[in-house]
């Protein structure tokens, strides 16, 4: 996915369909949701006071339905996406 394997593919094969695999597709996906979780979570630090972002990672990416009310992982979840609600856009 880096420049230099899509500009060599492009120079040396122009007719081919570029195709990235999953695994790498996935994991640069969880870097910039990890960078995206500590930009706002020091962000919100300063604003709040307190780590209202802190272990929230896992809960974004668990089954809604399976999120524990005892733990209070819905409420903590919806306070951090409250966070996020200037950004957020619907997905169409």
């Amino acid at each position: 996915m880096g420049p230099a394997y899509i500009s060599a593919v492009r120079a040396n094969i122009p007719d081919a369909t570029l195709v990235f695999d999953h695994f790498h597709i996935i994991k640069l996906f969880n870097e910039k949701l990890t960078k995206l979780r500590q930009d706002l979570q020091r962000e919100a630090e300063n604003g709040l006071g307190k780590p209202v972002l802190k272990g929230i990672r896992w809960l974004l990416l668990k089954n809604p339905d399976n999120l524990d009310d005892k733990r209070n992982e819905r409420q903590r979840l919806d306070e951090a996406l409250k966070l996020n609600e200037p950004w957020q856009r619907p997905i169409t």
